[in-house]
């Protein structure tokens, strides 16, 4: 007869798309093969049907440990229909009285950042507790001291509140700020998760042909869940700066999933730019795909929009030894300056951004291949699990 788990692990999230499902389909992957534990994700229906049903093409495992509590679709949307701070307390209540009917040991807050207000005034979970906090962003300058305060306080009382045993930190430069203001909670760094998948030759030249990607310009890709948020606009607007000869140097690659209102303000702005090569992949994109859309690009964008914390794109650029034209607000920008990972600039301003473009067009951009298979290795799935499970239990 088996031993029986000594860990029983609650993993709760209730958005399907972008990094999430990402994360948890590493987890799952992961924890497959760490038979101490036993693990339960209480996760939307979608996810869980998707999973099952694409894992083997993906490259997934999922043990007999892995158990799921399925969120449908109605729950979801009553969830999400509500403002924020009802949210915050009607999900993480559900989630406690799940976790305790399965009577978990330990729970996972895969997104934290949503469940401070749950955490301080709604139920008590009798369980210890981990989370992973996206924007700790009260120490940046911009931040005012209104905001920083208000966020400092939740997050003290919360955790305290909770008995939160450890937060990991998506924002590495924010553990020294955040430690102070934790008492008996652990604050770790955790990496940005990101599988690398092995692309042949032919499997790079069947997708060009598949998207009529062009061999003969520089494609500047834009990647994963497209919002107003990305900066596609803006560079856009960039390109009206360049000369017809640079302009015709250049293809945008936009690549990711979208929502339908979205989608289709883009189709009508791309017409309003005949002389820019425009191709876009309006799908969510998974496994192999991801590398491939990466694979194909000459330089990756990252024009977001005062964007807080980290970003997987910057580690899919690594991956695939390409060079990055990002912002320079925030922790991406410290990155990709620091570690000579592209060119940084004013992600507001058409103008510098067009500088940059003609700057790497007539001069190419410098990078470091040692500093890219850092990030790589830094932010590798198995990484990422180790790190939750050292924190978690240890």
């Amino acid at each position: 007869m088996a031993a029986s788990p000594t860990y029983r692990l609650s993993i709760f999230d209730s958005i399907d798309d972008g990094h999430h499902t990402d994360y948890l389909a590493y987890l799952i992957h992961q924890f497959s093969h760490k038979q101490d534990v036993e693990l339960l994700l209480i996760v939307p229906e979608n996810f869980i049907q998707s999973f099952k049903n694409n894992r083997q093409v993906w490259g997934f495992d999922l043990g007999n440990n892995i158990h799921f509590h399925p969120l449908d679709s109605s729950t979801i949307q009553r969830l999400h229909g509500q403002s924020i701070y009802k949210r915050s307390m009607s999900e993480w209540n559900l989630y406690v009285d799940i976790s305790e009917a399965w009577e978990a040991s330990h729970g996972l807050l895969m997104y934290f950042d949503y469940f401070q207000l749950g955490m301080l005034l709604g139920k008590k979970a009798h369980f210890q507790l981990g989370g992973i906090y996206f924007r700790p962003n009260f120490y940046y300058r911009k931040a005012s001291w209104k905001s920083a305060f208000i966020k400092k306080w939740m997050l003290r009382l919360s955790t305290l509140r909770s008995s939160m045993k450890v937060l990991f930190s998506l924002d590495h430069k924010a553990v020294k700020h955040i430690r102070p203001l934790l008492r008996k909670t652990q604050v770790m760094r955790i990496s940005d998760p990101v599988r690398a998948y092995e692309v042949s030759a032919e499997e790079l030249l069947a997708f060009r042909e598949k998207w009529h990607v062009p061999a003969n310009k520089k494609v500047c890709l834009l990647f994963g869940n497209l919002d107003p948020r990305k900066g596609i606009e803006v560079f856009l607007q960039s390109t009206k700066h360049l000369t017809s000869e640079e302009l015709g140097q250049l293809c945008l690659l936009v690549a990711g999933s979208i929502s339908p209102a979205y989608q289709a303000h883009l189709e009508k702005l791309f017409q309003q730019y005949p002389n820019l090569e425009i191709i876009s992949i309006f799908q969510e994109i998974k496994g192999k795909d991801i590398q491939l859309c990466f694979e194909a690009a000459d330089l990756v964008l990252m024009l977001y929009q005062n964007h807080v914390g980290m970003s997987s794109v910057l580690i899919r650029a690594s991956i695939s030894k390409k060079v990055v034209l990002g912002t320079h607000y925030g922790l991406l920008g410290k990155l990709i300056q620091s570690m000579h990972l592209g060119l940084v600039v004013d992600a507001q301003s058409p103008v510098q951004i067009a500088e940059q473009l003609e700057q790497y067009l007539n001069l190419g951009i410098g990078f470091s291949k040692e500093q890219m298979e850092k990030m790589e290795q830094e932010n590798s799935e198995k990484a990422f699990a180790d790190t939750l499970y050292q924190g978690l239990f240890l």
